[in-house]
């Protein structure tokens, strides 16, 4: 009888979910998981240790907060199934909002109000506090590369011979945004904390994703499926700077798809000029402007470049100053800080071969040198080539975004550390692909097999003093069907003149 009701139910359930909108599965996949999550898994930087995020209310609030997070993730599908009219998209958007609202928004304000109470180099990642104290090292006159974090609250955070306190790893936009709020509220008296700035990115980055693609269940998915990545939204209660990073990406793509191409350069650059991540897109976005030219000379192919010279402006601006003061104390802590080969050099950690290597016993310990840039490099670099002859046969936004996702990938994961916020950033990277070449696929016209001409044959005369009567006209033959290879990339509306 047990056995019985239990096929039932599994039949119930796999029809209901057949019934489900797209919107409605991704909801439900990504909200439920994360419940599950958020009891053990889903946890964020506290005091000594990490946390589960539930941790950051008070008692009886926790519990709240979880049934909130499960009532929330378990109503969208369910609203879905019961009442597919109803629920209208602006019922849906209201309903994702809330979810975002309680997975994201409400913990990241409570683990502000955590450190606001306690100590400055509590509740947030050593990222953040990094980039508000290389702030105060500018508006000081230091170099914020060639100055060490021994005299900030950089030295009370619980971590063990911490190298970040002699290394800056970030580029100079990251800390150049920060400066003028540290400013303000250092000078007002106010407390300022580094999510003031991420927190808004990530709600500007999400609602940049409907420009992204067409209809309102894909906009939908696809918003959920970034806003709640399992391998990224806990990580922005900490203070993690994937979404800054993300915004400008994101801000780029749209305003590049509607052939915005010197706004979507500046765009990109900004989000170079923050992170490594974001500067190895460049390459991409340089090809895929030059292909959809279709230049057959070198002066048409920099003709399409041409648009981006206020971007190469900006990256000069940013970097230079930098360069020219102290080369090598910029060198020392972006690069070999972070490849292996500084004084001090980031010990081995993440998910990556470095932790396999580690775990095998081939590294000695978490700080020992090891060639990892020249594997990275000589693995990604074949990645990337192909990717870009692909990019440059089918310049589509789809592929663009999934060769530079599978090259950062192959860079990042053979690199001396793969956090998993780096896998997180990736897959948001990637969330845009099914849904941009499924629609592309979709407007592949088929080649349409016209019927062979009918040829009249005249009527034979029946005397020969008779004159013939007049032949009519044959048809003319009908035009040779040709196959469309090449899919026009799909455009949201309200497309707007090049720049």
């Amino acid at each position: 009888m047990l056995a019985k009701s239990f096929e039932r139910f599994i039949k119930w359930a796999l029809s209901a979910w057949r019934d489900l909108s797209l919107d409605a599965k991704v909801v439900a996949l990504f909200g439920v998981g994360n419940w599950f999550l958020l009891f053990a898994n889903h946890t964020t930087v506290a005091a000594t240790h990490d946390v589960p995020l539930w941790q950051l209310f008070p008692p009886g609030a926790d519990a709240a907060f979880l049934i909130v997070c499960g009532t929330l993730a378990f109503a969208y599908p369910l609203r879905d199934h019961r009442s597919r009219g109803a629920f209208t998209t602006r019922a849906r958007v209201a309903h994702l909002a809330a979810m975002i609202a309680a997975f994201v928004i409400i913990p990241t304000f409570a683990s502000i109000i955590l450190r606001e109470t306690g100590r400055p180099y509590t509740y947030i990642h050593d990222g953040a506090l990094m980039i508000e104290e290389a702030s105060r090292k500018l508006l000081a006159g230091m170099n914020p590369y060639v100055a060490d974090y021994l005299d900030t609250p950089m030295f009370f955070w619980p971590m063990i011979n911490n190298p970040a306190l002699y290394h800056l790893t970030y580029f100079p936009f990251m800390f150049l945004v920060s400066t003028p709020f540290v400013w303000f509220f250092d000078h007002f008296g106010f407390i300022w904390d580094q999510r003031y700035l991420y927190l808004p990115a990530y709600i500007g980055t999400l609602a940049l994703v409907p420009y992204l693609v067409r209809g309102a269940a894909p906009r939908l998915a696809m918003t959920a499926a970034i806003a709640l990545n399992p391998q990224l939204f806990p990580f922005v209660v900490e203070g993690r700077n994937d979404f800054f990073v993300l915004l400008f990406l994101f801000a780029g793509l749209a305003l590049l798809m509607r052939e915005r191409r010197t706004t979507s350069s500046l765009a990109f650059a900004g989000a170079g000029a923050a992170k490594l991540h974001a500067l190895i897109f460049l390459p991409f976005v340089a090809v895929y402007m030059v292909a959809t030219k279709r230049p057959r000379t070198v002066r048409e192919a920099v003709a399409a470049l041409m648009p981006t010279w206020p971007a190469a402006l900006f990256l000069i601006a940013t970097f230079v100053p930098f360069l020219v003061n102290n080369l090598g104390a910029f060198w020392d802590d972006v690069v070999s800080y972070n490849a292996g080969g500084a004084a001090w050099t980031y010990p081995i950690s993440g998910m990556g071969f470095s932790a396999i290597l580690l775990g095998l016993g081939l590294i000695p310990y978490r700080q020992a040198d090891f060639p990892f840039a020249a594997i990275e490099i000589a693995i990604a670099t074949p990645i990337a080539a192909w990717w870009l002859i692909r990019l440059w046969q089918r310049p589509t936004i789809a592929t663009l975004l999934a060769g530079y996702a599978l090259t950062l990938l192959a860079f990042l994961f053979f690199g001396r550390y793969f956090q998993g916020n780096y896998l997180g950033f990736i897959a948001a990277v990637f969330t845009p692909v099914p849904f941009l070449a499924t629609r592309a696929a979709r407007r592949v016209p088929r080649r349409v097999r016209r019927p062979a001409p009918t040829i009249v044959t005249p009527p034979r005369p029946v005397r020969e003093s008779q004159p013939a009567p007049s032949l009519l006209p044959e048809p003319a033959p009908a035009p040779v069907p040709v196959a469309l290879d090449a899919v026009a990339e799909p455009s949201p509306a309200g497309v707007g003149a090049a720049d």
